[in-house]
């Protein structure tokens, strides 16, 4: 690894974001309905996802609930800004958030994929103090 990482130093060059931390509760149907139709690279694709910067995220932490849309090859994000439990607790049915066009289309691919669930997170750390990330991936079950 330690050599990779040389090999790409090169190439890496640092940002405003060089020291975040992103972690991505991805919702899914129990089947990966949506990441098996994203894989198969359609003409529009979406993905439904809880986002944080907190290293170590807590329930009043701040996330964003966001939708991820594809059409063709622009990548349009939608988010709304909660906290992490009021985001589990609104996708789990357990309450609601102020109504906005955000929130309808949340509830939108709610309905369309018959309901949904966490099933994965992936977290970028940082890794040195370049861009280049660790990438961490777990199934969410």
């Amino acid at each position: 690894m330690a050599d990779l990482l040389k090999e790409f130093e090169a190439y890496m060059a640092e940002d405003e974001h060089a020291y975040s931390t992103i972690g991505n509760l991805y919702y899914d149907t129990p089947t990966y309905q949506m990441i098996r139709e994203s894989l198969e690279k359609p003409y529009f694709k979406e993905k439904l996802r809880v986002r944080t910067y907190d290293a170590s995220p807590q329930a009043d932490s701040q996330v964003f609930l966001e939708i991820k849309k594809k059409v063709r090859k622009v990548v349009y994000k939608r988010r709304i800004a909660t906290e992490l439990l009021t985001a589990e607790q609104y996708l789990a049915g357990e309450c609601q958030l102020e109504d906005s066009q955000i929130k309808q289309e949340i509830e939108w691919i709610c309905e369309r994929y018959g309901g949904v669930q966490p099933m994965m997170y992936i977290l970028l750390q940082p890794l040195l103090s370049k861009r280049l990330r660790k990438l961490q991936c777990a199934d969410y079950h």
